[in-house]
């Protein structure tokens, strides 16, 4: 397949500086809570079953919050989208 010099792509640059950041931030926010699980164990024992238990609960209602705003938003972009209409 020949090779065509004159298509030019780009990107177009919509993201700041803070919202790079905060995209980072939640980055090592996410990988912590997956490090941690193993300490959180040998800290709380059989009591860690609740933990999880509770974060269950919580994730579950998130996901609910993102299922309502993926409805009342249908477009390509996810939470970054979300926050920029609102």
């Amino acid at each position: 397949m020949p090779i065509d010099d004159d298509i030019r792509v780009s990107l177009s640059r919509d993201l700041t500086l803070f919202d790079i950041t905060m995209i980072g931030i939640a980055g090592m926010i996410g990988a912590g809570i997956f490090a941690l699980t193993g300490i959180a164990t040998g800290i709380a024992g059989p009591a860690v079953l609740l933990a999880f238990l509770l974060n269950g609960i919580i994730a579950t209602f998130t996901g609910l919050a993102y299922a309502e705003l993926g409805s009342a938003i249908p477009e390509a972009g996810g939470s970054y989208l979300w926050v920029k209409e609102t």
